[in-house]
């Protein structure tokens, strides 16, 4: 019995180390992205000054479309998008520091003032308080808020992912700030709603054609911790990824699926991959799977090719995408890559 308590308390360590470590590889493919033409970073509410000394008068107003975004903020979909946060950062009133300082009440707190938490020099120079402005800087790019900053995180580049996280944080306070009113001005979302509409098709069909299985295989490397996409291949964490493209959701076998994931029904089509992957809380609320989604369209192309080149038998692709190749030329492709 000693023994099996030791193995125990080892395996215990183990998962925990993995937890950890894992939580910044992960970080690290969601939110990879191709490097700038010109290297540097670009801080959010930053005005660009033109040669002459006269303001850039071109491009959109961001303060108003964020603005925008926060007045129709869900808190509920921040606590959610802050659920990696958790590994560093505690939430709750009176939670200690962790690797991160606790974020209760952060919002309209001074920066760099949480009692206890040593900060980098970095931020402790910056100044100021944690506005609704300065924290959407921040969350879209810590390093960029301020240069030398400890703070791992890449940041979050969906304007109204980050509106749903700082609604959040708002409202976890026993003072939350008032909303400002919003400015006149378009939302980024519908502008894209509007530019997706004009194809007349979703945007996953048309990138399906171009996308790569060997970059989607590599997109999917830390997904192999949970799940097996060869054929006969376990489940393990998640289900067996063989064959998904086209199957039924919920359809292996002697997995344990959610209620929430059970009760969607219908098939893995493309269309409803992508809206899984960008997603997985959006797309069944409730679901148990951890992974907060793919933010980029390219990259859940690229994942879902990687798929598609792993099904037997997948649907083909619409009418008019001719350059897509049938699976079976996915996955010499792939052969011929990893050759």
């Amino acid at each position: 019995m000693k023994h099996y308590y030791l193995n125990k308390v080892a395996m215990a360590v183990l998962l925990a180390l993995l937890l950890f470590f894992g939580t910044r590889t992960l970080i690290d493919i969601i939110y990879e992205e191709d490097l700038p033409a010109t290297p540097g970073y670009e801080v959010a509410g930053a005005e660009e000054e033109l040669v002459h000394g006269d303001k850039k008068k071109d491009g959109p107003d961001k303060g108003a479309e964020f603005i925008a975004a926060l007045n129709k903020a869900d808190p509920a979909k921040g606590e959610q998008g802050v659920g990696l946060c958790k590994v560093c950062h505690s939430f709750e009133k009176g939670g200690p520091n962790m690797i991160g300082p606790g974020l209760y009440g952060v919002v309209g707190h001074e920066i760099a003032a949480h009692e206890g938490f040593k900060y980098s020099a970095a931020l402790k120079d910056h100044g100021g308080e944690w506005t609704f402005e300065s924290m959407d800087a921040w969350l879209e790019n810590p390093a960029g808020f301020a240069a030398g900053t400890s703070m791992a995180f890449p940041g979050i580049k969906d304007l109204q992912k980050r509106a749903d996280v700082i609604a959040y944080l708002n409202q976890n306070s026993d003072n939350p700030l008032p909303i400002p009113e919003p400015k006149a001005a378009p939302a980024a979302d519908e502008k894209a709603e509007d530019a997706a509409g004009e194809s007349g098709k979703p945007e996953v069909l048309a990138l399906l054609a171009e996308a790569d299985p060997a970059k989607g295989e590599q997109a999917s490397a830390l997904c192999k911790v949970c799940h097996t996409f060869d054929a006969g291949g376990a489940s393990m964490v998640g289900p067996n990824l063989h064959n998904v493209v086209g199957a039924d959701v919920g359809h292996v076998e002697g997995f344990n699926y959610s209620a929430a994931l059970k009760d969607k029904g219908g098939a893995w089509t493309y269309e409803r991959l992508d809206e899984w992957l960008k997603n997985p809380q959006a797309f069944a609320p409730g679901t148990t799977m951890a992974f907060p989604g793919i933010p980029d369209a390219k990259k859940r192309a690229n994942v879902i090719a990687f798929l598609r080149s792993h099904t037997e038998n997948p649907p083909e692709l619409p009418a008019g995408d001719a350059e897509a190749a049938p699976a079976e030329d996915a996955a010499t492709a792939e052969e011929e890559t990893k050759a």
